[in-house]
């Protein structure tokens, strides 16, 4: 039996409840969303697998009136932690089936126990991070191992799909960029978004370059806001922080928000070439001695934003001695 304890569920929109669930670390709550559809269930991300998050969600449940069994879909916005570390647990207490995009199937393995590759240390050198701030440093999987429980998807989720739950139905809005496959959840009829972390109220979600992953994450994530921004939508229920009601406002300041960081970090870098570390840590007011907690995110997100300037004539990639550096593009 789980030991008591402090859950917040609260009934946001008709038969949408948001749950709290702690996390170990900052944020420390992470919202997911139980829908009641009538005849059926559905669970909309899952919180880490810690006692303490698997305890808050069975009391919830109990608040809520929802029996486990009753939940027959498990629907993960992306495979972080935060949102996919419970689900084979939950997949086994209800007896349901797991949605998760293919691209964040992919990306699982990433969580799961193994040691650093040679891929990921050449990343690091490449992009300037001293050796001694990654040398010691646990990689993702022996970082998550004890909060990661993921199960294998039951099915993929893909961009206009229609999934229905009892009397509702979920349409599905692909939406990369915080992650390759993240979805947006959106129920038409009832004019309510699940966003996961892709349109949060108060912070903007982590958008990075990592050694893994290829392309223009940021430009995808502007995209992605772009493609919200055209749906009718009356309340948005985010993965942290709370529910709010106009999307449209917070697109306008997100794009607004990353164009500002890009001509910030676009200064810093006319003159002498300089690697996607030393950006980092001037462009995030950070010192070599900051946590890498802090300076590994940045670092990702400097590379996204320059990448992203290099794809618009903005900014210049040059590889010399081992060593990627970036620099404003000369006006001409």
């Amino acid at each position: 039996m789980a030991e008591s304890t402090d859950v917040k569920v609260r009934e946001v929109s008709p038969g949408f409840h948001l749950i709290h669930l702690p996390l170990p670390m900052k944020p420390t709550i992470v919202n997911v969303y139980l829908i009641d559809g009538g005849s059926e269930w559905a669970l909309i991300d899952t919180g880490m697998s810690t006692p303490e998050s698997r305890a808050a969600f069975r009391a919830a449940l109990d608040q809520a009136g929802c029996r486990p069994e009753q939940i027959r879909k498990i629907i993960c916005t992306h495979h972080h932690p935060d949102h996919f570390g419970t689900s084979r647990p939950y997949r086994e207490l209800c007896r349901a089936e797991v949605f998760l995009h293919p691209l964040e199937q992919e990306r699982v393995a990433n969580y799961l126990p193994h040691p650093r590759s040679e891929e990921t240390i050449r990343f690091f050198e490449r992009n300037g991070v001293p050796i001694e701030s990654f040398a010691n440093v646990p990689s993702l999987g022996e970082f998550w191992k004890d909060t990661y429980a993921p199960a294998e998807p039951d099915h993929d989720l893909a961009d206009r799909d229609r999934i229905p739950v009892g009397e509702r139905a979920i349409e599905v809005v692909w939406t990369p960029g915080h992650a390759p496959g993240h979805c947006v959840l959106y129920f038409r009829r009832e004019k309510v978004m699940v966003v996961g972390d892709h349109l949060l109220p108060k912070i903007t979600p982590h958008v990075g370059i990592f050694s893994d992953q290829a392309g223009d994450p940021l430009g995808d994530f502007l995209a992605s806001l772009r493609k919200v921004e055209a749906l009718d939508v009356e309340t948005v229920l985010p993965a942290h922080g709370a529910v709010y009601h106009d999307h449209r406002k917070r697109v306008t300041q997100l794009l607004e928000f990353h164009e500002y960081r890009m001509q910030a970090m676009l200064d810093l870098a006319r003159g002498r070439p300089r690697t996607a570390y030393d950006l980092a840590l001037e462009a995030f007011d950070l010192a070599p001695q900051s946590p890498y907690q802090q300076q590994f995110p940045a670092t990702f997100e400097t590379l996204a934003h320059f990448e992203h300037m290099r794809r618009d004539g903005r900014a210049e990639k040059v590889e010399t001695n081992g060593r990627i550096v970036w620099r404003a593009t000369p006006a001409r």
